[in-house]
């Protein structure tokens, strides 16, 4: 369906349905992704996103998760930066 709408990415999560889209040049996203983009947009709490996730059947290995929660923390860090005057 996809590549039938010419979508601009596909969300999923599952690993077997990731691999297919992919070996057809489909752009993949994902849950984590999807909650990321959110964060950054100041649209919710990404640690806060992720406890009320890891309550569902949603799985993620800690690995992955933690990438998330890093670049999460570092954006915010640039944020708390006072500007400096050019």
């Amino acid at each position: 369906m996809a590549q039938e709408i010419r979508a601009d990415a596909l969300l999923i999560d599952e690993r077997d349905g990731r691999r297919i889209a992919e070996s057809r040049h489909i752009a993949v996203i994902g849950t984590l992704q999807v909650l990321d983009s959110a964060a950054e947009a100041g649209l919710l709490d990404l640690p806060t996103a992720f406890a009320r996730l890891a309550k569902t059947t949603f799985r993620a290995t800690p690995r992955l998760l933690n990438h998330f929660l890093q670049l999460d923390a570092a954006r915010k860090e640039r944020l708390k930066e006072p500007e400096h005057d050019s």
